[in-house]
């Protein structure tokens, strides 16, 4: 071991320093031993304990929610405020049995529009299949008692009436058919399920569509859309980007029950032309003319291999049959024959192809309907038919349907 002697100086630059490191250690280890004591000295809080929560005061900065503006309205929420009350919910009731005093019970769902203040509120037909009474639910959740004013089942259209203030109805508001494009967004509101009015959105997806009612005729031109379409949302509204009512929903594709994408609307055209006279005469009269035509695709294919030949029109209706003994039958109207060869092939001969009703060019068979129940009861109709001979007017006149 070495000594020091007495002589050498001592360096106190060197004492300093470690009398420093000592002091900071003993501060370090004090303030480490107040942290586990009282955490709360030092603003942090362990186990059970938190701060106690000081809201903020009003205005104290953009991200305070008393500075915020309040967002506008989205396409959709105004769509739906300006329509929404004029959808309403429709409850069929049927009997269950022959007795007049006989109980009632709800068999069905769907929906309505109301149509004016008078309380006349248009639905689908099938709604009202072997129903013997009608609750309609309007908006504010009130229900009232709903009297059958008109049906037409071939349209599939329904109009009812409720006793209700004028001033507590919302009528829709309509708009055309004639504006109705692929890909165009719309907007449905029904009841689905029974549930009160529900908005979705969607597109256009297809036009001339074809759809067949409840009594089997093919309604020609129906709107397909791919918004969401459930049990209930028959009699719907489907509307445009305006609010305006563009058809009425119908119906959704077989295959697509648990899949909402595939569903159908009438035009709004079909319920501007029939529900007046629904209203005015409490039912569509539904002449017996007795013939029946092809579908459009069918009656562009006839065309078609009749153009091969010549003589063939641009666009038309082609019979397909024809009542025996029917006024049509009387009048002479022709229907398709069908001739079977020795080698069994089967071929078609095209007769009559309706061009015109009513001073009117018919180039489908939505032309052909929209003229049909243009009719007046008990007119006559008057058709242009192309045949091999050349240029035909039939008239028929109708008799009453069973």
């Amino acid at each position: 071991m070495t000594s020091r002697a007495p002589d050498e100086p001592v360096d106190a630059r060197s004492d300093g320093f470690v009398a420093f490191l000592a002091a900071t250690s003993t501060l370090l280890l004090g303030l480490l031993v107040a942290h586990q004591v009282r955490p709360d000295w030092f603003g942090l809080a362990t186990g059970s304990r938190s701060p106690a929560f000081v809201p903020r005061s009003g205005g104290d900065g953009p991200g305070d929610p008393a500075a915020r503006e309040e967002s506008a309205a989205t396409l959709a929420q105004r769509i739906f405020a300006d329509s929404g009350l004029s959808v309403v919910h429709v409850t069929k009731r049927s009997s269950t049995g022959f007795d007049p005093s006989s109980q009632e019970y709800v068999t069905g769902t769907g929906s309505g529009l109301v149509w004016d203040r008078a309380g006349h509120v248009v639905t689908c037909a099938h709604v009202f299949e072997d129903a013997s009474g009608a609750v309609v639910t309007l908006g504010d959740g009130r229900r009232l008692e709903a009297r059958l004013v008109g049906i037409d089942p071939d349209l599939d259209l329904a109009v009812v009436r409720i006793d209700a203030p004028a001033e507590d109805l919302v009528p829709i508001r309509l708009g055309s058919s004639d504006a109705v494009r692929v890909g165009m967004t719309i907007f449905s509101i029904g009841c689905p399920y029974g549930l009160g009015p529900s908005l979705s959105q969607g597109i256009v997806s297809g036009l001339g569509r074809t759809l067949q009612s409840t009594t089997g005729v093919e309604l020609e031109g129906t709107i397909q859309v791919d918004v969401a379409m459930h049990l209930g949302s028959s009699g719907g509204a489907l509307l445009d980007d305006e609010a305006r009512l563009i058809g009425m929903n119908a119906a959704i594709y077989l295959g697509s029950k648990r899949q909402a994408g595939v569903g159908f609307a009438l035009p709004v055209d079909r319920l501007i032309e029939a529900v007046p006279r629904l209203l005015e005469a409490g039912y569509r009269w539904a002449p017996r003319f007795g013939f029946v035509t092809f579908s459009d695709a069918d009656s562009a294919g006839f065309l078609e291999g009749v153009g091969k030949t010549g003589g063939a029109p641009p666009a038309g209706v082609v019979v397909a049959e024809v009542d025996r003994g029917s006024p049509a039958d009387e009048a002479g109207l022709l229907q398709m024959q069908s001739r079977l060869a020795a080698d069994g092939q089967r071929s078609y001969i095209v007769k009559d192809i309706i061009v015109g009703a009513m001073g009117e060019p018919v180039a489908s068979r939505a032309d052909l309907e929209r003229i049909l129940a243009a009719l007046e009861p008990g007119a006559a109709l008057e058709l242009t038919v192309e045949r091999r001979s050349g240029t035909a007017t039939v008239r028929i006149e109708p008799a009453p349907r069973d």
